[in-house]
Parts: structure tokens; sequence; C-alpha cells
């Protein structure tokens, strides 16, 4: 066995001593200048991809003369014929990149093309064109905030991705590695999460966190996506108050986009858009369930002190303003704004409408930061979801069109599980006759569920958006085919989203992110707010309509489905204080239900680029993804894989030397699963453990040192901005020997070592440093399969399949690791 798999299946490891500083971390850049000469560390590609395109119809019958468009580059497609076997030769590819298959009376095919496409002859199917009509929707859109105004002085990212003075052009390129398969569609939605307005910032929602604006000219970008319908059923929609929701209509409608699911009051709000596509009726209603109370009613209380160093921008809070309305039988009197708020919602059931729009707009002139989101009590906003109103607008839309589409914007920000609210909301359109539900909200990609036959997407994640959170980063759109109200297709298009460009991506880096919606739509597990308002889990078991939604991964996409996938048990075994990868079939792609054996944790990579790969399918020679490259001395190149096809360079030369890291801090979940006892919340996994693993080889001379600072982070406060604050700074030296050759670093990362007091560390921030080497020297690192690993006790999780890849023996004698391996595949 060579070293390379030597150092996979049996992971020797180099000892590292930790040295804890007591200083505060600092945000370091690799200190080396931007200028980059002949011998940068640029990124290198991984060789070539020689494939062609066998086009057949839908009996398998091959097509002659369909089209097929390259988007290598991105800009500059190269058009190519098939003969008339239906074969087309794609040109040499410097890496991955998105065709576009199209023929005269058949539907229009993104095709993905990666590095295990090489040498080989695609089939693709065309599905007919018939009466048929494909609908291609994505998740939450906004073009401001950090594509306009970078918050870091980042070198060559100072310059903002959509620039003032040129928005439309900036909003364009932003969206160019996706826009050609997300055109390849019929009718294409998003949810438009922002106000589109030039008007100046001082017209937002007083008080109101997290504003989203974003310039006029934006709408260019939406119009590259070749957008259709532009959902504004959000809570953002209002951030400008009504005089923003009647800009974006504007905006959106000079562009030729619809609108739907926002207006100036309750009937423009949930007015469904309707249209014919190839005769059949298709409809989009949208609704929100987030409507600004909850907010409300998280204020401070009149017994609550203002905190000794309250921020000059929060003291409204605390602020007492005299307000009344004795119409409704409030005497007017000093009050802060939580009194007159709950004063306000006592009253509200027992007047009118007219006197119900009367008292708020008497509330509001007195307290402008009380929020209310939704269209209602005389003034614009979202369409709020209803159970009685919402449900007999869904049945008047479904008995005139063949297809209906309801999204929902709904649940909790960031979490794997989907919510109760969204389920019932979901379960309710459907019953009113809705043929599939598209949810947002979370921020992230959630599981799938069919109900009665209906696919519920919870979550598509951020599509074109500025977040910088591990967890948004992935992101797919969804594909469906219908057939009158027949949904003949359901297929998800993984995406990353890349230094905030949305980006298809293939191979491995695609069954990551489709095994992470899968494995979320299998979790017996829904978030819900807790009497407390924290965000927890809780246990979900599906009732006899629903079926989770199983994922079939196949060329670089996954086809929704919902007959259960092969399980195929499997076996491990471990040596005393062993660590292994888990042997094929286990991969990116697979998830993984660990028996219950003492003695062995199981583990999942936190982390997901350390690979180094290029497997973005945007037509270009990538930099690392995900990792941020900042100087020439930082590259991914194929010389410094251990295993694959490329890994990362560090070079310190010329008296400097070079710090490199992930671009975000990655979270260390501590908990993902809970339940109620007897009035209390207690988690119901096993505690977890953290390893930072990598492959490592440095020059003679060379000395290095990882840094991890450890964050606590807290944003469970709606009313105020989230908190963050270094509870730990860790460094620890590399000491692997200097001989050139690969050796496997394990850092163990145990709990104690993230804590601080009551403050636990949730996040952390790794760096890579290599230090300066003598005058007239120069040293070098390479990094490869850089992992940050969550363990947990397999006999804890051995009832839910996971992402597992590796698993550790902690005891000192053999074990076998038992597990069951759910099949990805089309087979």
């Amino acid at each position: 066995m060579g070293l390379v798999a030597t150092l996979r299946h049996r992971w020797p490891f180099v000892a590292i001593p930790v040295v804890v500083l007591a200083t505060a971390a600092v945000v370091v850049r690799a200190v080396s200048g931007t200028d980059c000469a002949d011998d940068c560390l640029r990124p290198a590609g991984s060789g070539a991809i020689a494939v062609s395109l066998r086009v057949v119809g839908e009996t398998g019958e091959p097509v002659s003369g369909a089209r097929v468009a390259v988007h290598a580059p991105v800009a500059r497609p190269v058009e190519l014929s098939t003969d008339d076997s239906g074969e087309a030769r794609a040109p040499v590819l410097s890496g991955p990149a998105m065709a576009v298959v199209s023929a005269e009376g058949h539907l229009s095919e993104p095709v993905p093309l990666g590095w295990s496409d090489n040498g080989k002859v695609v089939t693709v199917r065309l599905l007919d064109r018939r009466n048929r009509v494909v609908v291609h929707s994505a998740g939450d859109v906004m073009f401001g905030r950090r594509y306009s105004a970078p918050p870091e002085k980042t070198g060559e990212q100072d310059e903002p991705l959509i620039p003032d003075n040129d928005a439309a052009a900036g909003a364009e390129d932003v969206v160019a590695a996706v826009a050609p398969a997300f055109a390849a569609a019929d009718l294409r939605t998003v949810n438009l999460e922002t106000v589109v307005s030039d008007r100046a910032i001082e017209s937002a929602y007083p008080g109101k966190r997290n504003i989203l604006k974003s310039a006029k000219q934006t709408v260019a970008g939406l119009r590259a996506l070749s957008t259709d319908v532009a959902v504004l059923a959000n809570n953002h929609t209002r951030d400008l108050l009504d005089a923003g929701i009647a800009d974006t209509r504007a905006a959106l409608k000079d562009a030729g986009i619809a609108a739907v699911g926002a207006g100036a009051d309750e009937t423009e709000a949930a007015a469904p858009h309707q249209r014919q596509i190839n005769g059949a009726g298709v409809a989009v209603l949208a609704y929100t369930s987030l409507e600004g109370s909850f907010v409300n009613k998280s204020l401070p209380a009149a017994s609550v002190r203002p905190p000794a160093n309250l921020p000059p921008e929060d003291k409204w809070q605390y602020e007492e303003r005299s307000w009344g309305f004795p119409e409704a039988g409030i005497p007017v009197a000093p009050r802060r704004i939580r009194e007159a708020w709950d004063r306000f919602s006592a009253a509200e059931g027992k007047l009118d409408a007219g006197r119900v729009a009367a008292l708020w707009a008497s509330l509001e002139k007195a307290y402008p930061q009380v929020q209310d989101l939704v269209a209602r009590r005389g003034h614009g906003g979202a369409a709020l979801w209803d159970d009685t109103t919402s449900a007999r607008q869904i049945q008047q839309a479904a008995a005139t069109n063949s297809v209906v589409m309801v999204q929902v914007h709904s649940g909790f920000e960031l979490q794997d599980a989907a919510s109760d609210s969204i389920r019932e909301i979901s379960r309710a359109a459907i019953d009113a006759g809705a043929d599939i539900v598209v949810a947002h909200h979370p921020h992230q990609l959630q599981g799938m569920e069919w109900y009665k036959g209906k696919l519920i997407a919870y979550s598509l994640g951020n599509f074109v958006f500025d977040q910088n959170f591990f967890a948004s980063f992935a992101s797919a759109f969804l594909r469906t085919v219908w057939e009158g109200d027949r949904l003949l297709e359901a297929r998800l298009f993984p995406l990353e989203i890349v230094d905030y460009k949305p980006t298809p991506v293939t191979d491995s880096a695609a069954r990551s992110v489709l095994t992470g919606v899968w494995e979320r739509g299998l979790l017996p597990l829904e978030s819900y707010r807790t009497s407390s308002g924290d965000v927890r889990t809780r246990p979900y078991t599906p009732d006899s309509d629903t079926k989770p939604a199983q994922i079939v991964i196949s060329r670089h996409t996954g086809e929704i489905v919902s007959e259960p996938r092969q399980e195929s048990p499997q076996r491990a075994e471990l040596a005393p204080r062993q660590v292994v990868d888990l042997p094929a079939p286990v991969g990116p792609g697979t998830l993984v239900k660990p028996g219950a054996e003492k003695g062995v944790d199981v583990g999942r990579d936190l982390y997901r680029w350390g690979r180094f790969e290029d497997e973005t399918a945007d037509g270009a020679v990538s930099e690392a993804v995900h990792w941020s490259i900042d100087s020439k001395r930082e590259g991914a190149r194929s010389e410094s894989a251990a295993e694959g096809l490329r890994g990362l360079r560090l070079e310190a030369k010329d008296g400097d030397g070079v710090r490199s890291r992930p671009v975000s801090r990655i979270a260390l979940p501590r908990h993902r699963a809970y339940r109620e006892d007897r009035g209390k919340i207690v988690s119901t996994d096993p505690d977890p453990s953290y390893s930072l693993t990598a492959r490592v080889r440095r020059s003679p001379g060379a000395t290095a040192e990882l840094r991890l600072d450890i964050y606590h982070f807290d944003d469970g406060r709606l009313s105020e901005d989230p908190t963050s604050e270094v509870v730990a700074t860790l460094v620890k030296p590399l000491d692997l020997p200097d001989d050139g050759q690969w050796h496997q670093v394990v850092v163990d990362l145990p709990l104690s070592e993230l804590d601080s007091g009551a403050a636990q560390g949730n996040m952390v921030l790794p760096y890579l440093r290599l230090d300066a080497p003598p005058a007239g020297q120069a040293t070098w690192l390479d990094i490869d399969d850089f992992r940050v690993i969550e363990w947990r006790d397999a006999t804890g999780m051995s009832k839910t399949y996971g992402p597992y890849t590796v698993a550790r023996n902690t005891a000192n004698v053999s074990l076998t690791l038992p597990y069951t391996v759910l099949d990805s595949t089309g087979r």
C-alpha cells in the first residue's frame, strides 16, 4: 500500500502541543502585497475534461440537430450541433462547465459537466415538448449590502461586486454563472428578499434590524436570470415602508417581471399571478407568517431596567412617550413601546377595520419602531397567511389553473429541521388545492417531503445573497416538469454561493449539497420556538399522508422521488484508538446510519471544501472555493495534492510570511436534537467533540503553526444586533517532519477548550501560518484534505442517517462498527 493510501486508511498523526493565548484575536490577512508578478501562486487547473454529449429523445431515439451551448467561458458559450447519431463533442474544458441542450419539439435541459465526465459520452435525455411546462424555482435574492459596500478592506476585493456607478452590469455579472441553467425553463420564480429602490437609507423602517435595499438598476440581475415572477411575501419587502413596496413593484413592472405576495393593501398583496403556458394555466400565490408581532412582544417591559451600556440606537426601546387612544379605551399616558403594543393588541380585536386602521396610525405615529410587516391595518405589506382566507384564494386559483404553486415565507433562520409552522401552512395549502409548495426564510437548504403525493420544498436557501455563514453557502434551484396537473419530474440543481456569486457545482461538491438536503428531509425532527423564546428541535413523526423525499443523484443533479432507497449493510474494523475513513461506498453523496457500538465515534466534516478541488461549473479555473486567497503566496495547485487533483500551497520568501484561512467562521453545533422532559428542554444527541485534520507536508526549514480563534456568536435577540466575542485563541505548532513527505495532522478540540466561563464557543476560525524564512531563502507548506470534524458517540446516533465519513475507536481494544449506507445512485 502506497504512502497516500496508508495515510488515508490508517491516519498516523503528528501530536500537536497546545499554546493558549490570552490576547484578543485580530482578523489577520495574508501579509504579502496584492501585486502579482510571474511567480504568483495563481489557481492552477487540474488537467482537462474531454467529453461528448449524446442527445436522445424521450423514448431513446437519437436527436440530430440538437443545439448544445457549452458555457466555457460563461460570457462566450461555444455553440455545437449534434450529428445524425445525436452526438456532439464539447471543446476540451479546463474545468467543469454548464451546458444547455435544446431541440425543436423538446424541453431544454441544463447539463453540468464535471471531472467525472472526462473521457465519457454523457447521454442527455430530452423530454417531448407537447403541452408540458417547466418551472425553475430559487430561493432568497438581494443585490445590496455587501454587494455594493464590502465591509472589510481586502486588497483586490475592496471593489464592490455591484458598484453604484454600474449597478446593472454588476448584478448581471453576479448571476452570470447560474443564469444559463436557470433560464432553461418556461417559468422562473425567485424570492426577492429586498426592497428595490434608490431612496435614501434614512427612509428605512425605524428600529428594524437588517434593512435590505438594492439599487433599482440591479433589477438587471433578475432579467439576466430570465426571472418571470418575483415573490415579495417576506419580512423584508416593507423595509422602506409602503413607499419601498411601491418602488419595488414599479421597478419589476418596468423590467417585465411580475410581482406576487405584497402590495399597497391586502387585496393587491394576496392577488395571485396567473398565466397561460403551452395551453396550461399556471398560478403562483405567495404568503408569509412573519408579521412583526413576535419582535414587538420581545421588547423590554416597563419593569425591565435599561442596561448600563445601552447603545444610543437602542434607547427607543426604553423611552416613555405619551400615547393613548381613548376611543378604544386606552387613556393617554407615558408608556414604553412594549406597553403600548400590549394595549394595542388587547384593543384591536374589539374594533372594526376602520377603527383598527386609525388606532394603528396613532400608535405608529408615536412609536414608529413598532413593527407590522404585512398588509393590514390600513397600510401595505406582504400577504399574511390566514387559514381561512388564504385557503379560499388557493381554492379559487385551483379551479381555473392546471398548476398551482404556493410559496411560503416562514420558519426559523439557519435551522436544519423544518419548522412546525411551515409544515402546518404547507399542508393546509395542499389541502386547499396547491400542487406544490416552495418555502423560504431559513437562509439555508432544508429537506423536502411528499404530502398526499404533492412535493413540499421547505427551504431552497439563499440564491443571490451576501450572508457569510457556511450554512448559507450551499444552495440549489428546483426544476419541476408538469403535464397538466401531473408532476413528471422534480430535480435539484446544486449550487454554491462562492464569493457571493451563485455557481453550479459538480462531482463531490454537488453530491455534498444534495446529501445535505436528503439528510434534512429524513430528520425525525421539527424546529419550534419554546415558551422562553429559544428555537429548538423536537421529535417529529410523519403521518400516513407524508413520505420523506429521497434523492437520486445522477449527472451532478438530484432527482426527487418518493420510493425508499436501497440500504446496504457494512462493517468497519477499528484497531485500538484508530481513526479511519469509512471505506467505499461511503463518501460525499452517501448517508450512513451507524450501529450502536460503544467506544466508537462517528464524524462528519463541517467544512466540506478542504480538498481544494475546482468543482464549480463556471467555465473557468477557480480559486480555492471558500478559502481566503488574499496574497500572491497562496494558491491551489495540482503539484500540492496529496490525493485528488489539487491541494493548497503557501509560500514564504523575500522576508514575508503568510497567513491563510477559510473565508468564514465554521459553526460548531453543540447539539442538534432536543425534547421536552417535564417542562425542561434536554438534548437527545450525545455531546460532541471536534478535530481539525489535514494532510500536510513542509519544505526543509519551514516553520508553521495552526491558530484557532474560538467565538461565541449569539443572534437570539430579534430587536438587537447579534453579538460575537472571542472566547479562546489556541496556537498549535505544526511540528511534523520537514522531509517533504505527507503526514496526517490531527488536532483534537474537546469541549473544555471551547468554553470560557458561561460563554460557550460555537464557531471556529482556523488560520494556517507559515513564518517568514531567513533573508534569501524560501519555504513552502502544502495542505490537502483539510477537515473540521464533528464527532459524536455512535450509540447515540444509531437511529438516523447522516453524512458520516469517518470513525474513531476511543477504546484500548479492537472494535467493529456496523453501519448502513443509503444508496444515492439511480440503480
